[in-house]
């Protein structure tokens, strides 16, 4: 195992952490439910786009019912093309999410992909029956604007039994490695790293993924004093 003596470090402060916080974590694991929503597939690339570079982002495009509405599948599919980009473009700027026409881009890219799939009932069934995590990857990928971290963190939003040895890796999961003096180049190397940190730890690779990324403060505290 390369970096033991990090992956050692780093597994001693995540357990502790773990268990201050393993409430917090199992009502994180109950959004599972949200797999079942009709609209799955579309809710979590609307969030993962506002989210994306920016996590406040979310405010402005989900958590703003007024913006959100506007952008749902259903009021995008009854409207032209024209009222379509000039709808998404509008509300990305409004909701003030970072790259905003970037984004609205990626947005009427995936309405047209998903449409082209046949709608959200058979996209959503053609991701869950993928192979694998590989295989939902693959699928989540073929989408404008979804790379390999977003293609791991939409399934990981919903506790994924395929995603659970998973680590999304962002700008905060690598402030943790600076941190502890690490820099990887390549993204498997990277979260290969903290599947050993979880294992380690006692944890799965989601458990660690969701304390580094919402108590990335205390991880970065701990270390230091380590």
């Amino acid at each position: 195992m390369p970096y033991k003596v990090e992956v050692a470090k780093l597994a001693t402060i995540a357990r502790n952490i773990y268990e201050q916080n393993a409430e917090y974590l199992d009502s994180l694991k109950k959004k599972y439910s949200e797999i079942e929503r009709d609209d799955f597939l579309w809710h979590f690339l609307l969030q993962s786009f506002s989210t994306m570079g920016r996590s406040s982002g979310w405010e402005g495009l989900i958590g703003n019912k007024d913006n959100y509405n506007q952008v749902t599948f259903d009021a995008l599919s009854g409207l032209s093309d024209e009222e379509r980009e000039e709808v998404v473009k509008s509300v990305c700027r409004v909701a003030k999410i970072r790259m905003p026409d970037r984004k609205a881009g990626f947005i009427l890219s995936c309405f047209k992909a998903l449409k082209d799939l046949g709608g959200l009932k058979q996209a959503k069934q053609k991701l869950l029956s993928a192979e694998g995590r590989d295989g939902k990857m693959k699928f989540l990928q073929q989408l404008p604007g979804i790379g390999p971290k977003y293609a791991r963190n939409i399934m990981m939003d919903v506790y994924h039994e395929d995603f659970r040895d998973s680590i999304a890796i962002d700008v905060r999961i690598k402030a943790i490695s600076e941190t502890l003096g690490l820099n990887f180049i390549k993204y498997q190397e990277h979260e290969d790293f903290f599947l050993d940190v979880a294992g380690a730890a006692g944890l799965n690779g989601w458990e660690l993924d969701r304390l580094m990324y919402n108590f990335r403060d205390d991880f970065e505290r701990e270390i230091a004093k380590a």
